[in-house]
């Protein structure tokens, strides 16, 4: 995986594998059956996908971002997937807060090389760069 991306130039400081987040089995077999079929995920096979993800992350060395254990930590985690699959808002947002906290640690300490946005003169935005 990590040679093909670095044969396109990306490097592997620049990878993060996401694993799967966890399923609520009983509301997506509600789906299921609402839609004509069985019950076809299951939680713990979900969470051997994670697990193999996460191990791949450490023999590429890249970072993992491992949703199916920290959605699962002391949380009620069924508010974070809108039909026992798919993520809610409420999932899509615990994803971003746990993906900026990811990305602060690798870049939090990075200069400014340019202007906040806020501080850019709209009327001239080109003198705010020089």
């Amino acid at each position: 995986m990590t040679k093909t991306l670095a044969t396109a130039g990306v490097c592997a400081e620049k990878v993060i594998f996401i694993t799967p987040p966890p399923i609520h089995e009983s509301a997506w077999r509600k789906e299921c059956t609402a839609k004509g079929c069985a019950l076809n995920r299951l939680n713990a096979v979900t969470g051997q996908y994670a697990q193999a993800c996460v191990q791949a992350a450490a023999q590429c060395g890249v970072e993992v971002l491992d949703l199916w254990t920290l959605m699962q930590k002391g949380e009620d985690f069924t508010e974070y997937l809108c039909d026992g699959l798919h993520l809610s808002q409420k999932g899509n947002q615990f994803v971003s807060r746990q993906l900026w906290r990811l990305l602060d640690r690798r870049v939090g300490d990075l200069p400014f090389i340019l202007p906040y946005w806020a501080n850019v003169d709209e009327e001239s935005p080109e003198t705010s760069l020089l």
